[in-house]
């Protein structure tokens, strides 16, 4: 292994300072740069001084976005400065770092799960999006579902990139590395044309990929013991929880006054608190492998890896084809588009309040019971709402079936990463939690195609209830 003096680690390491300043400046510099465009009215004409139009965002022509080009140069430089000295991470033997007291210890999960929900939110953002950009770029729904598939795929594509990255170059330069992508191309909101958003959405989702998986790792690490699974298992549901929440309420309160390109460039600021944040990660654990516990020996030789990537798949099937067809689901079953979205929220806001008891039976049953009971309430619960459309005469009968179906579904997706990273072997965690949430973006790429062929039966049959 090629080794590097300590001046040349030092000149590495400043290189790698000033080239996250740069994107960080340069985003900033995008953010404000798009909020101080003057409006322009549907025809064409300019806007009057503060009208509705003027503070509509708009999108820019390449050319007079310098600082994109600038942004996107500097994160590759300080891509290129992390694997320098990543190089010399593995050649010397891994030393045990002790663990952080138990105030630093809820300071990183803390910081954590802020950056969890953040995430969470950025890629539940994509969903409010699609309305807004379809009616600009008046293109139909089949063209429309590209920027999810870019998307999708830059996140299952991110999943495996980024635990292969932090082994290299180790956690705390590849969360800050996935900070700086999130946050530059955030000024994809700036985007001229639908093409750019395509790219831009597969580049983004390459940041946002990554981070899940490794945040839950990181989480897993901080609590060692019988009540890990049980705490980050409840973590990850608020932070779930949260994101979305947060996605939502920036649709319902941005997007009608600044437009959709608003939902994307608020990454920015976003990103720019996680990349502040980045002291705070561990750079790695740093304790050798543990024994595996007693506890966890049946989840260990029952949910094995393949099954794990079998499990995400199909929750990643069903969360995004529930999600991205709730307002026809909704319509079908006699529901208004506000009634759509009210269901979505109250979905969100009883995840919250249902992480304590999550948290519990996580304790009482142990990962294996509660991925069972989960899945099996899930499939009674999807199945009540394949034939909830026979009740079309009671529309609250189909909203109720629907709010506690997606509340099944979205704990679904809180819980499957916090099981997979207990269930993994300590050197192997990081692996193990990146490939799971591979095959969930999988099997979201799969879902809204899915759902969408039953809900083109639904809609000539009105039988299946979808």
């Amino acid at each position: 292994m090629t080794t590097i003096s300590a001046p040349a680690r030092a000149g590495w390491r400043g290189l790698l300072a000033v080239a996250a300043a740069v994107v960080v400046v340069a985003s900033a510099v995008g953010f404000f740069r798009a909020f101080a465009m003057p409006g322009t009215d549907p025809a064409g004409a300019m806007g009057s001084m503060g009208s509705m139009a003027d503070r509509r965002l708009h999108g820019m022509a390449l050319a007079d976005m310098p600082e994109m080009f600038v942004a996107g140069t500097a994160l590759l430089l300080a891509l290129g400065a992390a694997l320098v000295l990543g190089r010399t991470r593995h050649s010397a033997s891994p030393v045990a770092l002790p663990q952080p007291k138990v105030r630093g210890r809820r300071t990183i999960a803390v910081v954590a799960t802020a950056a969890l929900t953040i995430d969470i939110s950025k890629t539940s953002t994509l969903g409010f999006v699609i309305p807004g950009l379809r009616a600009e770029y008046g293109i139909d729904a089949s063209t429309a579902s590209l920027l999810a598939v870019s998307g999708l795929s830059g996140t299952a594509l991110g999943a495996l990139l980024c635990s292969q990255l932090a082994e290299r170059v180790g956690r705390r330069a590849c969360y800050l590395l996935a900070t700086l992508g999130f946050t530059a191309t955030s000024m994809c909101g700036t985007m001229p044309n639908f093409g750019g958003n395509v790219v831009m959405c597969f580049l983004m989702g390459i940041a946002v990929g990554g981070l899940a998986p490794m945040l839950i790792t990181v989480l897993s690490d901080l609590f060692p013991g019988r009540g890990r699974g049980a705490v980050v298992t409840g973590l990850s549901i608020v932070a779930t929880a949260i994101g979305y929440l947060v996605a939502s309420g920036s649709a319902l309160w941005l997007e009608p006054v600044f437009g959709w390109r608003v939902l994307w460039l608020i990454g920015a600021p976003t990103g720019l608190l996680l990349a502040a944040a980045a002291a705070v990660i561990p750079d790695q654990r740093g304790a050798p492998a543990q024994p595996a516990a007693e506890t966890n020996w049946l989840a260990r030789n029952t949910l094995t890896t393949r099954l794990q990537w079998v499990f995400a798949f199909s929750i990643g099937l069903t969360t995004f084809g529930l999600t991205t067809w709730v307002p026809t689901l909704s319509r079908v079953g006699g529901l208004s588009l506000t009634t759509a979205n009210a269901l979505l929220t109250g979905s969100a806001v009883a995840m919250v309040l249902c992480a304590g008891l999550l948290v519990l039976g996580y304790r009482r049953f142990g990962p294996t019971g509660v991925t069972v009971r989960l899945a099996v309430c899930t499939a009674v619960l999807l199945l009540a709402l394949a034939v909830s459309g026979w009740a079309v005469a009671a529309p609250w009968l189909s909203g109720a079936v629907l709010t506690v179906a997606l509340l099944g579904v979205n704990t679904m997706a809180a819980v499957f990463l916090p099981v997979a990273a207990d269930v993994a072997d300590d050197g192997q965690r990081g692996r193990v939690a990146g490939s799971v949430s591979f095959f969930n973006r999988l099997g979201g790429l799969a879902g809204p195609l899915v759902l969408s062929l039953l809900v083109t039966c639904a809609g000539s049959s009105r039988v299946p209830g979808l």
